[in-house]
């Protein structure tokens, strides 16, 4: 077993959690905007859902980078095998923990999503909400085994990190990610079937035709 002591190592621990976290966070945020369709002249809706993979990946690097550095400093006793299985290590178990239950949840998160084309709708859809339980699981275990918190700093990027996500939770409430809901864009399927491109959020007026499609009534 590679064991190593340095406060480097202890300090790139600290850091990379923050990171991840605070990735972790806008992650939640873009994904919650990626559902409700969420677009607008400086940034596209096919720029949102790639700029939440991009910050997804960017995520589980800085989280991998935790882990090892974690498993690796010999100076707190966790080891490699607490931080995927829950709830076994010597060292707060009960926080550690949740941090295992985290990366586990996220790990199949990402799995199911590079084999989407492989499995079905439903089952990917199922375990996709598994991010929704990771990411409030990762900030209790940020609170409960970070040692900044003492400082104070740390409690003010958690409580940015937390209003982000419920800002985001509260207009996916709002827009109602539902064909025909208040500020949501209606998806592409539907605009073909209608013959009509759906007015930005918060435009007012009534929908333009798209480009090349006669629409069924007022022909002549």
């Amino acid at each position: 077993m590679l064991a190593v002591t340095s406060p480097y190592l202890w300090y790139t621990t600290r850091a990379t959690g923050v990171v991840s976290l605070v990735l972790l966070s806008a992650s939640m945020v873009l994904g919650i905007l990626t559902t409700t369709r969420v677009q607008s002249g400086a940034m596209p809706r096919f720029a949102v859902s790639e700029l939440h993979r991009r910050v997804t990946l960017v995520a589980v690097v800085f989280l991998g980078l935790h882990i090892v550095s974690t498993a690796v400093d010999s100076f707190v006793p966790i080891g490699w095998l607490p931080v995927v299985v829950p709830f076994i290590s010597t060292y707060k178990p009960f926080w550690v923990g949740l941090g295992a239950v985290a990366f586990d949840t996220l790990i199949a998160v990402m799995v199911t999503s590079l084999l989407r084309r492989r499995i079905s709708a439903p089952a990917w859809r199922a375990v996709h909400w598994l991010a929704y339980l990771s990411w409030p699981v990762a900030v209790a275990h940020a609170i409960g085994v970070g040692t900044d918190v003492r400082f104070g700093w740390l409690d003010v990027v958690v409580a940015v990190c937390i209003a982000s996500v419920l800002a985001a939770a509260g207009w996916r409430l709002y827009a109602d990610p539902h064909l025909g809901g208040r500020r949501t864009a209606v998806p592409e399927s539907a605009t073909r079937i209608i013959g009509r491109r759906p007015p930005l959020a918060g435009s007012v007026g009534p929908a333009r035709p798209v480009t090349g499609v006669t629409p069924t009534r007022g022909r002549r």
